[in-house]
């Protein structure tokens, strides 16, 4: 009987993986890690420094400035002393927990980058798992729309050579809406209604909403003007909503979307940019400018980025701070989906063994050259398309 496996032969009943994780292997494992590698070294071009953050934290420091509908989607679960632990459900928080316990005396500003998997109870789809990756940046210390400016810039730069046809960027700011809603005097429930059909874009829902409220014309307007100010290119739309300002917190937040938005046309990056006033769900930290980067292939952002000034000074002295994350599964998804599977890795060549060790010279001096080499040790020396190199001592061979 025959020591060798039959491997074409499927395993029954493979073991199953929980709902919403993944298996990758072969050329989706390979373009992950190229993803993650072309980020990493432009955050280091731009003078970003690595962080990582360990995967599971105390569940209450993770949810101090989650939000209570981020927390509710946390990994939780208890160590053998009885604390509750989670996963950590971006990368954001932790990194602002080190920045303001451990790292606040460095100059500032800091820049720092990161890498690695997050966790989220949420309903699995595609693009949206429960465990997906994140890599991104954070920059702390530094309040000003050149901040905020360089991170948007970056998030654009970084996007541009993994292989994406077409990407669009909106641009919000969390101050335009918060004025708003205290002009109109909201209470957290209507609030929460009003969150509920902006993020659906619902004209519908938002204009039953203005008429429950009894708003003056005026005030119907501003409301109803939030979904038609997602516009490109950013200057009209920023213009349309200064007629809708009602408070100097509303002035204010538009005065930074100007300043951002012309100091990006220095970098080059304001040609797909979009203003987007609606945007105004995602995660309860962020305080100032919002942004998000869009293919046509997905249904979700694949970079989400902004400012959140107090989140650092939870974990230790205040310091204002802006950042962006890149998911990787969603640009893996795009990417496929425009055009077409990631190639396998191949093999260039492969070196015989021999009895007198020649083959492990042949095969480094042929890696040293960027060949991709394998030492024949099974069926894959019957594939006619891959050369094979033998060693001299084998009599019959050149």
């Amino acid at each position: 009987m025959s020591d060798t496996p039959n491997l074409q032969s499927p395993i029954p009943n493979p073991p199953a993986i929980p709902r919403g994780v993944a298996d990758f292997f072969g050329a989706a494992a390979v373009a992950k890690r190229q993803v993650e590698f072309s980020l990493r070294e432009q955050a280091r071009l731009w003078g970003y420094v690595e962080v990582i953050p360990p995967t599971f934290e105390y569940a209450e420091t993770l949810a101090a400035e989650a939000g209570s509908e981020l927390a509710e989607e946390f990994y939780r679960f208890l160590d053998r002393d009885g604390r509750a632990l989670a996963l950590r459900p971006d990368l954001t928080i932790p990194t602002a927990r080190m920045v303001g316990s451990k790292l606040y005396d460095q100059p500032l500003p800091q820049r720092y980058f990161y890498a690695g998997p997050a966790f989220r109870y949420e309903e699995p789809r595609a693009g949206r798992q429960r465990e997906f990756w994140q890599a991104g940046i954070e920059l702390v210390g530094a309040g000003s729309s050149e901040a905020d400016a360089e991170v948007l810039a970056f998030a654009v730069t970084a996007l541009a050579p993994l292989g994406l046809n077409v990407v669009r960027f909106t641009l919000g700011h969390l101050g335009y809406f918060h004025g708003l809603v205290r002009h109109l005097d909201l209470d957290a429930v209507n609030v929460r209604t009003l969150h509920s059909a902006l993020d659906r874009k619902s004209y519908d829902d938002l204009a039953r909403f203005a008429s429950a409220q009894a708003l003056s014309s005026k005030d119907a307007e501003a409301l109803m003007g939030l979904l038609a100010l997602d516009v490109q290119p950013a200057a009209p739309a920023l213009e349309r909503a200064a007629a809708w300002v009602q408070n100097e917190e509303m002035a204010v937040a538009l005065d930074r979307l100007r300043d951002v938005q012309v100091r990006l046309t220095y970098y080059g990056a304001a040609e797909n940019l979009a203003i987007d006033l609606a945007d105004v769900r995602g995660m309860d930290y962020y305080t100032g400018i919002t942004f998000k980067a869009y293919t046509p292939e997905m249904g979700f952002s694949i970079v989400n980025g902004g400012r959140y000034d107090n989140l650092v000074g939870h974990f230790g002295p205040a310091m204002p701070a802006v950042g962006c994350a890149f998911y990787l599964d969603r640009i893996l998804l795009a990417r496929q989906r425009q055009s077409g599977l990631e190639p396998e890795p191949s093999i260039d060549l492969l070196v015989r063994p021999c009895a007198c060790g020649g083959y492990v010279e042949l095969a480094a001096a042929a890696r040293a050259t960027g060949k991709v080499v394998a030492v024949a040790l099974g069926p894959e020396s019957a594939n006619v398309d891959i050369p094979v190199l033998s060693c001299s001592c084998e009599s019959g061979n050149q």
